[in-house]
Formats: C-alpha cells, sequence, structure tokens
C-alpha cells in the first residue's frame, strides 16, 4: 500500500503477519552536493546519540531496552544521484510476548522514540550539546579513516575516483571527507538539520502487523511539513572516457588488490536491466560465475575475484586479490571472460545455474524484513518495481543472446592496483 501523507511525504506500508516484530525505515532523500554529504552524515551521528528525552546514550540506551530490546540506528548512503540519511526501528509485535502490560503498543512507542529523534534533539540554549558533538565529530573522523583499513574498500574507492574525476559527489564515500569535517561546525550541522526536515524528500515504510489507520495516526504525530521535491531521477549517466584510466599504490598488503571499472550504460529503467542483472551473475557475481571458476579455481590466480554491477551509476566493476606479478595475467583472462560472452559463448545449462540462484536469493529475500522495507526506497525512487512474480518472469526470459548483447556493451574505463610494501595483518 502507498500513500501520499503530505506533498513530498510518502508512506509504503506492507502488511504482514509473517514476522514477530514490526519494522519502521525513515528516509530522508536529497540530491547529492559533496558539500553536504560530510555535513549530513555527521548529523547522522549526533542525533544517534542522544535527544532532548534521553540526554546520553546510556538513556536512549535504557529506553530500547524497555521498550522490549527495541533496535534503533541511523545511517548514511549514497544511491546514484542521491543522498539518504536513513532511521530504522524494530520492535516486537505485543501480541507475541504474554506479559505485556504498557497501555501504549510497542509499534506507538517506537514511533513516538523517532519522533523524539528527529524533531526533538538535544539542544541546549538552541544549539547541539557541545561536548556531544566534539565527540561525534570524532567518532566520524575515526570511522572514515577506519574505511582505509580495509584494502579491498580502500582499493575500489581509488577505482571509483579513477572513474568518477571531477565528479566528488560520485567519487567520494557517503561518509565524506576529513577536510570538510575538520572545518564543520556545530552552527553548520543545525543548519543542515533544518534543511534537511524543512526541504528533503520523506519516505516511511513499514512492514508487519499494523493498519494503515495505526500508522497514519501515528505519522499525523510528528510535525512534518508539506515540501516541494524535484523529481530529480536517481541515474547519475556520463560518457565514458575515450582512454583508459590507469592508477596504482604501494601498500604494505600481502596480495595486492586489482579492481577493473567498466561503464555498463544499462539503468534501473532499462528494457536490458534484467539481463544486465543476469550478465553479472553470469560473468563474476557468483559463485557460479566465469570470473570465479576460471580466474580463481581453474588458473588459481587470485584468492577471490567477483563483478558487482550499480544501475543506479551505469558502472560494473571488477574486485580480484592477487599476487603482485600476476596483474597482466589476470588482467588477460578477464578480458577473456567478458570476449566470451561478447562472443556469445555462454552454456545454457550454465545460464539455467545462474537464474535459479539469482531466483533463490531473490525468494530469500521475502524472509527479510529489512531487505523487503529497502526495496521500497528503489521503487520510490525509480517510480518502478516488480512484484516477485514479475520478477520471476522477467529472469525466465533472459536468454543467451540478452546476456550477449548486454555484454557488447561493457567498456574498460579503468584499472586501479594496490600493492607491495612489507606483510601485515591484510
Amino acid at each position: 500500500m502507498h500513500l501520499q501523507i503530505k506533498d513530498g511525504v510518502t508512506l509504503d506500508l506492507l502488511p504482514s503477519k509473517q514476522f514477530k516484530t514490526i519494522g519502521i525505515k525513515v528516509d530522508f532523500v536529497t540530491p547529492l552536493k559533496a558539500t553536504a554529504i560530510t555535513a549530513r552524515a555527521l548529523l547522522a551521528q549526533v542525533l544517534e546519540t542522544s535527544t532532548a528525552d534521553y540526554p546520553t546514550q546510556t538513556a536512549l540506551a535504557r529506553q530500547l531496552s524497555l521498550m522490549y530490546g527495541a533496535s534503533f540506528g541511523i545511517t548514511v548512503l549514497k544511491v546514484g544521484t542521491q543522498h539518504i540519511l536513513r532511521l530504522t526501528c524494530s520492535v516486537v509485535d505485543e501480541q507475541y510476548l504474554t506479559a505485556y502490560q504498557d497501555d501504549q503498543p510497542l509499534f506507538e512507542r517506537g514511533m513516538a522514540l523517532l519522533r523524539s529523534v528527529l524533531f526533538a534533539p538535544l539542544l541546549p540554549q538552541g544549539s547541539f550539546d557541545p561536548t556531544t558533538f566534539t565527540q561525534q565529530r570524532q567518532n566520524l573522523l575515526t570511522a572514515i579513516k577506519s574505511l582505509d583499513d580495509d584494502k579491498q574498500y580502500l582499493a575500489n574507492r581509488r577505482l571509483q575516483e579513477l572513474l568518477f574525476a571531477g565528479q566528488p559527489t560520485q567519487a567520494m564515500s557517503a561518509l565524506g571527507d576529513v577536510t570538510t569535517l575538520g572545518a564543520l561546525t556545530a552552527t553548520d550541522v543545525l543548519g543542515t538539520y533544518h534543511e534537511m526536515l524543512a526541504h528533503d524528500a520523506v519516505h516511511v515504510a513499514v512492514i508487519g502487523d499494523v493498519t494503515a489507520e495505526r500508522v497514519q495516526a501515528a505519522l499525523a504525530q510528528w510535525p512534518l511539513t508539506p515540501r516541494t521535491v524535484a523529481d530529480q531521477s536517481p541515474y547519475y549517466r556520463w560518457t565514458p572516457k575515450s582512454q583508459v584510466q590507469v592508477g596504482d599504490d604501494l601498500a604494505p598488503v600481502v596480495q595486492a588488490k586489482l579492481n577493473l571499472g567498466y561503464s555498463l550504460p544499462i539503468y534501473r529503467d532499462d528494457p536490458d536491466f534484467m539481463a544486465a542483472v543476469v550478465f553479472n551473475a553470469v560473468f563474476g557475481g557468483t559463485p557460479l560465475s566465469l570470473l570465479f571458476t576460471n580466474v580463481r579455481e581453474k588458473a588459481s590466480l587470485a584468492y577471490y575475484a567477483s563483478s558487482s554491477y550499480n544501475p543506479f551509476t551505469g558502472t560494473l566493476s571488477v574486485q580480484t586479490g592477487i599476487q603482485a606479478q600476476n596483474q597482466q595475467r589476470v588482467e588477460t583472462i578477464v578480458q577473456e571472460q567478458l570476449a566470451a560472452l561478447q562472443a556469445g559463448q555462454l552454456e545454457a545449462q550454465l545460464l539455467a545455474e545462474v537464474k535459479a540462484s539469482l531466483l533463490n536469493a531473490r525468494l530469500s529475500a521475502l524472509d527479510s524484513p529489512q531487505r523487503l522495507l529497502n526495496e521500497r526506497l528503489s521503487a520510490q525512487l525509480t517510480h518502478a518495481g516488480l512484484s516477485v512474480a514479475q520478477w520471476q518472469t522477467a529472469l525466465a526470459a533472459v536468454s543467451v543472446a540478452d546476456v550477449q548483447r548486454v555484454a557488447q556493451r561493457v567498456h574498460l574505463q579503468a584499472t586501479y592496483c594496490l600493492h607491495g610494501g612489507v606483510a601485515d595483518a591484510d
């Protein structure tokens, strides 16, 4: 059930008796701006820590405990051209609690908690608490720096910087950057907070055994104002470069990280979207894939080899862990697998097995309330969504020729290798 609550505010209700919990997700969505990414990430940290009603992390944790172990969190993420600040809360459905005594049901208590977080933050003297702000800025700084400790993440980020040179919103982490963070003040972040509340598109999604009337009644307690939201495409469309960009760095790693970036200009609204999903699964997206079989298993040239497809940026990336001296051989074998698919060399049995694995993964998602809630954002951003039956039909229809057609649209754009140095605990 999809409802327009106010201008720029929507509600998706997924009624279900399958789960013993009720899940709530609130997405604040705005177009990516390089100057705002870091401030929104810091805002998420500050809001998650305390409210006027629960001024410390201990007080907030105690309240969650009193709500029979409810979970709560705030995170930030990037989807194509959009930046999302996401609040989540999950509460037990009290009909499964034989000793529940409180007059107010747990769903309404969860919605009240989110209302407190969003609309009544800890603002002594009209500004964020200095101690809380300083601590959370330091925590975010530590989090951003620690990302580079994950060498595969670091290699992938450097690859994105090569792919999207001159486009900082696409190259930057959803957490922002340390330079901007160091200059942010509490006043800056307070301005970001008011901007978000007033202007972001708001997508609320609820899953569980609740009625639309209950959800709407709880939402009516939130002082959300109507907002004008431009219907901006979430797809980042870009022009491929004429030359392959090459980068490499030295780092104290045992195994080199070789990442390859390709343009694959097929987005979620493209008729070939499902064929692109299948292509990625055949190429490197599953343990059945050509990369896993031929680079890792047969040639024994990689500790891991996989691919991932982003239908919001029109990109395909390959990730491998290798011995640095094997870089050229690995690049050659990866190219051979792509060339084979471009030539239509795909066994019907492998295609059938990959499609079966994709279907199993899709069906397993039906058992995850969080994944079902997350799917609603993609549907909202793209104005499109397939039922399980429609998805299954589209998957079944993908042929070898479809995969070949997609493969022929894949073009190498960047290579990046992180290698060398003294061995550490990588």
